[in-house]
């Protein structure tokens, strides 16, 4: 039961939690960096090759959370004139074309981390090994695709509850 509940907080709040945790650190880090360039008149050097990094990783758990909560960008002029079951049928087969991009995604992110550019390669400013940066593709791609296919099965579902009642 502990690790249920455990499981059920991490559905409800990883990319959350982790946005929130990396936007706070990546803002704090500008905020300082611009203080020390335009009052002490000393930049901190590594501070933007930091803030980069931290970005990217933040942009892939911000790109599954808008997954999960529904909440990225559509054009919905044309699909709005469509009923809803409609609707939910297109968004089925838009999701498991998104589903199949991200599959695609994952294997070339995690193909990129064996590839000679990165592995043994390490940042300019900061000497992190590369492959943590690019690691950030296929965990991002991955908590995507894990979305996507919640988003997918809840449609279906719904799609299927619907069917039988009409």
């Amino acid at each position: 039961m502990y690790v249920k509940k455990k499981l059920h907080w991490l559905d409800d709040n990883l990319e959350k939690v982790v946005c929130i945790t990396l936007f706070m650190l990546f803002t704090a880090i500008m905020v300082v960096n611009v203080f020390m360039r335009f009052v002490l008149l000393s930049a901190i050097p590594w501070a933007s090759d930091l803030v980069l990094f931290i970005f990217i990783w933040f942009i892939w758990f911000a790109i599954s959370y808008g997954f999960k909560e529904g909440a990225h960008v559509n054009v919905t002029a044309a699909i709005g004139w469509l009923p809803a079951r409609a609707q939910k049928i297109l968004a089925v087969i838009c999701n498991f074309l998104m589903i199949a991009g991200f599959c695609i995604l994952i294997v070339v992110g995690v193909q990129l981390l064996f590839n000679n550019s990165v592995v043994g390669k390490t940042g300019l400013l900061i000497k992190y090994p590369m492959w943590t940066l690019y690691l950030s593709t296929p965990v991002g791609a991955t908590l995507s695709l894990l979305r996507l296919v919640q988003n997918t099965v809840r449609l279906i579902a719904e799609l299927k509850s619907k069917g039988s009642e009409g």
